[in-house]
């Protein structure tokens, strides 16, 4: 067959070849050159899956694409007719240059199964396909990319649900590793009070019982140290020397660490073990991945404050009024559901608070109203609920599954009187505060909430008239007086 001499010829068998691989058979080439174009030439087709490179061929043993060659496990051949005598159908491509070789080649190809490709036609082929090959590639990274983003996308969603720490990190390990293509790693954070290490994802080794004798924690140190050689603008680090567990169950070197901040404190990292030099793809993913994990606990860590600041006072950190609100709802549609269930509230109220004010400031005001708030929160159960109604009144909720005896509010109302009694400012011992306390309960039968709230503003009324550090309680109408 004559050499293709059109550029349409040549895109027709560019076609063929990056298709061939979704065919039954595959396409045989034989190449003649292993000199600069015989390289190319391989870089280019050994790519398509479908393509077989037969051999290629060189009158010099030591021509430089015969190395390539041996490296992609393609047959090499200094005795070109030898070959050319089984070769009965393919593809031949010429790019020695050599206008013999050209003519006994076109000579053989004249059978209709055999093709020839040479010179200019095989620059053509070489750069059609190169660029296929390359739009390929690009296609790959951009996919890869997307699956990167898609995967951030997930982590930023589980948002609206206030994740843990821990599953925010774990999720965002899931879908980084397979992106950079990492042989091991492993996703540790550091316990907020402790500061122990804790394991909470790996891949390529099972998770460490770090409780056993065989872990070293000093691995903690080389974590922590591993992070802080890192600059501001650094998202991850490639650590030399690796950093190594020290744990029998997990002896592994990890050569890439990606830290996890929360307020400027290290809460945990992402280990990995990284064969080889860097690629630009892995290290676009990595300072992506790193700084979307960053952003995302930055994130959460202002929701979880501004979640507080909601439902939390600023002053006295017990709850707010709008808490209240929610919680005491709450409460009274879960204790119509009981059968002997009570719900009980009570006002605080700081008696001559206005005099504290004038007399001292309100700096020494605001300490004492933070002594009253951790007075009353400390007198009652884990369960109950104390928050700061307004100004220099407090508010509790007291829910009980059985009815609660009349003795049993008195014990948490006369503890309060006593602790505030009792209470005594480093800086201004002379300052002396009281409140007056006021008490409603109601059965499961009874209970409402505006009802609820009513009695017992009409109970701390009857405490305030009654003198300083007054308790009174309400219970089917009737008040329970103590001092």
């Amino acid at each position: 067959m004559t050499q293709l001499r059109s550029i349409e010829e040549i895109q027709n068998l560019s076609e063929r070849l990056a298709s061939v691989s979704h065919n039954a058979n595959k396409a045989d080439i034989l190449i003649f050159g292993a000199g600069i174009g015989g390289i190319a030439m391989l870089e280019v087709l050994h790519s398509y899956k479908g393509v077989n490179i037969t051999a290629i061929v060189d009158i010099c043993e030591e021509a430089p694409a015969f190395e390539l060659a041996r490296e992609l496990g393609i047959k090499t051949s200094t005795d070109g007719d030898a070959l050319l005598a089984t070769f009965k159908e393919g593809i031949l491509i010429d790019v020695t240059g050599d206008p013999a070789l050209y003519e006994k080649l076109d000579a053989f190809t004249a059978p209709p199964q055999l093709e020839l490709i040479s010179a200019k036609s095989a620059k053509l082929l070489f750069e059609l396909a190169n660029h296929q090959i390359h739009d390929e590639h690009t296609i790959q990274i951009q996919n890869t990319r997307l699956s990167l983003l898609d995967s951030m996308l997930e982590v930023t969603l589980m948002l609206e649900q206030a994740p843990h720490l821990h599953t925010i990190t774990s999720k965002s390990f899931e879908g980084l590793h397979g992106h950079i293509q990492a042989a091991k790693g492993i996703a540790v954070m550091f316990n907020k009070e402790s500061g122990a290490l804790e394991f909470i994802g790996s891949i390529g080794d099972k998770k460490p019982d770090c409780g056993a004798p065989s872990c070293d924690f000093s691995a903690c140190n080389n974590i922590r140290k591993a992070c802080s050689a890192l600059h501001k603008d650094e998202r991850y680090s490639q650590i030399d020397p690796p950093v190594r567990l020290n744990c029998s169950e997990l002896d592994t070197e990890y050569n890439i660490i990606i830290p996890v901040w929360q307020d400027a404190k290290l809460a945990g990292a992402l280990l990995f073990d990284i064969q080889g030099e860097l690629s630009k793809e892995q290290k676009t993913s990595l300072e992506m991945a790193a700084t979307h994990l960053n952003m995302t606990f930055k994130t959460l860590n202002h929701l979880q404050k501004l979640e507080e600041m909601a439902i939390f006072d600023a002053l006295t950190g017990v709850f707010n009024r709008r808490k209240f609100d929610m919680q005491l709802s709450h409460e009274v549609n879960r204790t119509k559901r009981t059968r002997h269930g009570t719900l009980s509230c009570g006002f605080i109220d700081l008696d001559d608070f206005k005099h504290i004010n004038d007399t001292y400031g309100h700096g020494v005001g605001d300490e004492v109203l933070k002594h009253i708030a951790q007075c009353i929160e400390s007198s009652i159960r884990d369960y109950d609920i104390c928050a700061r109604y307004g100004g220099d009144e407090f508010v509790i909720l007291v829910p009980t599954d059985d009815a609660i005896e009349g003795d049993g509010l008195e014990v948490i109302g006369m503890r309060i009187l006593e602790k505030v009694s009792k209470f005594q400012l480093p800086n201004h011992p002379e300052v002396k505060a009281s409140v007056s306390i006021g008490i409603c309960t109601q059965s499961s039968e009874t209970v409402d909430a505006e009802k609820l709230m009513k009695q017992a503003d009409d109970a701390l009324y009857q405490a305030k008239k009654s003198g300083k550090g007054c308790l009174r309680i309400m219970a089917d109408e009737q008040f329970h007086y103590k001092r």
